[in-house]
Parts: structure tokens; C-alpha cells; sequence
């Protein structure tokens, strides 16, 4: 089973959120205490830690992130480490039902907005972290796009969200990460991960069809140097900038044929 098969077939049911394969390694002791288990959005922020700073648990009580976006057609893969947390992500969840669709469409590559497939780029979603974060990510990107092609910025924010794709190395939510109990090296969803980059996304650059912008944990990922992928270091992977000026933001103005602010190639 590959990674789209198996969250397609997953179902949340109730908390904990988890693949079923990960559970056995989250019922050890030392997973147990680092793990965090909220099942609305009152419980989570009546908590005396809520506003607390920091923090390495992963939530159970969030749908898990493993991909945003059309994963099987897009050009433009950027790989990162887990999906963060603020409090929009509960609230989101157990208080906006056509948000919690959105998530639960976009694991199942069933898309509420054809128009944005890559959700955290649909502006019916602008409330969200989720959008503020990708958003000020590619906002340097969207516009150059919109430049050079002509068109206003809605509308190269929606070429870019048919064309993007993100993958997790772990799916689970957490503010800061800790990797307490071996889970990059152990967990099943963790090798899921890595064997569809490895196989399908790396056919798909080979192809020229394309390109890969590795942002985090890059020698996890472990994809080599080769055409049509962009590793960061460990300097650049601490802001993670897609900017026009970064090498990934022009890896990905490339795929338009454009470079940088200098217009079309």
C-alpha cells in the first residue's frame, strides 16, 4: 500500500487521530509522554498550559497532515518535516465544519475547491495559520508570477495552488519537534512517506515533469543531488524561505520560465 492508498483508506473516527500501522509504536511509555490528546476546541484552550510557548507533543486530537494538495499532478513537491500547531488548528477542526471537510477531501485527494487543490492557498480559508503561513511563504513567488504572466495576483495564486504540493515526513502536529521515541527512523507513516518520494515523485522529476524542493530533515529524505531537486542546508532549512531570492522560491519561478524579478527568461 503507498501513501495515498493508505490515507484514503484511513478514517478518523474518534481521537486519537493516528494510522492504524503508527499505533503500536505510540503505545510505548516513552510515546505516551509525548504525546498530547485534546478532543474539542473548549478542553484544549480551558487547559492551564493553553498559550504556553514551545512545546515538542504531538497532537493526537488533530486530523494528521501527511500532504496538502494535488500529490499524484503537481510540479512543484516541497518536502518538509511535520505540519505545526497553533490554536486556529483546533478551533478549525472541531469548530468550522467546512474546514474539517477540506482536510479530511484532501486526504482522500477529494478536492472541495477545484480551483485550490492545494487548500492552505484558498483564500475561504485565509483565517487560518495554515493560509497565513504558505501564503507569506509564496507571496514573493505569486507576485512575480503574476508579473510576468499578466494576470492579478487571485489568479497566479490559484495556478500555484493547482501546481504545488507539500509532503510531510511525519504527519502529526506538534509546535517544536522532538523526535522522542525513534519515530522518524520507526514509524510506518514515516516510510510511507519516504517510499512515495523515493518512487513516484522522483519518476515524476526524472521525467522533467517535476521538481522537488527539499526544505527539512534532508538527509532523511535522503534523495541524493540530481537535476530537478533542491536540498537545502542546514542554515537555509532554519527559516525554510521560499522567496524569489531562495533557491527554492527560483526553482519554482523556473518551472514558469521565469527568473527572479528580471521578468521572463
Amino acid at each position: 500500500m503507498d501513501l495515498l492508498d493508505a490515507w484514503a483508506k484511513w478514517e478518523p473516527g474518534s481521537p486519537p487521530f493516528v494510522l492504524g500501522a503508527d499505533q503500536k509504536l505510540f503505545n510505548s511509555e516513552k510515546s505516551q509522554s509525548a504525546i498530547e490528546l485534546w478532543s474539542n476546541w473548549r478542553n484544549y484552550t480551558q487547559d492551564p498550559r493553553f498559550g504556553a510557548r514551545g512545546g515538542s507533543a504531538l497532537h493526537h486530537g488533530l486530523i494528521p497532515q501527511p500532504f496538502v494538495g494535488n500529490v499524484r499532478g503537481a510540479k512543484i513537491y516541497i518536502l518538509l518535516l511535520n505540519p505545526g500547531l497553533g490554536p486556529h488548528d483546533y478551533f478549525g477542526e472541531y469548530e468550522v465544519p467546512e474546514y474539517r471537510e477540506a482536510l479530511l477531501g484532501n486526504l482522500k485527494q477529494k478536492y472541495c475547491s477545484a480551483q485550490y487543490p492545494f487548500l492552505f492557498l484558498d483564500p475561504v480559508h485565509s483565517w487560518h495559520g495554515g493560509y497565513q503561513w504558505w501564503n507569506g511563504k509564496l507571496s514573493g513567488v505569486i507576485e512575480e508570477l503574476a508579473k510576468a504572466t499578466g494576470v492579478s495576483l487571485a489568479e497566479s495564486r490559484a495556478q500555484l495552488a493547482k501546481d504545488i504540493a507539500s509532503i510531510e515526513l511525519l504527519p502529526y502536529h506538534s509546535m517544536a519537534f522532538r523526535d522522542a521515541d525513534g519515530w522518524l527512523k520507526n514509524l510506518p507513516s514515516v516510510r510511507l512517506a519516504r517510499e512515495f518520494v523515493q518512487s513516484f515523485v522522483l519518476d515524476r522529476v526524472k521525467a522533467g515533469k517535476a521538481i522537488v524542493v527539499v526544505t527539512r530533515k534532508v538527509s532523511v529524505w535522503d534523495l541524493g543531488k540530481q537535476k530537478g531537486i533542491v536540498a537545502y542546508t542546514p542554515m537555509q532549512s532554519r527559516a525554510a524561505h521560499l522567496t524569489p531570492a531562495s533557491p527554492g522560491g527560483r526553482a519554482i519561478l523556473g518551472m514558469y520560465g521565469i527568473r527572479g524579478k528580471n521578468g521572463r527568461v
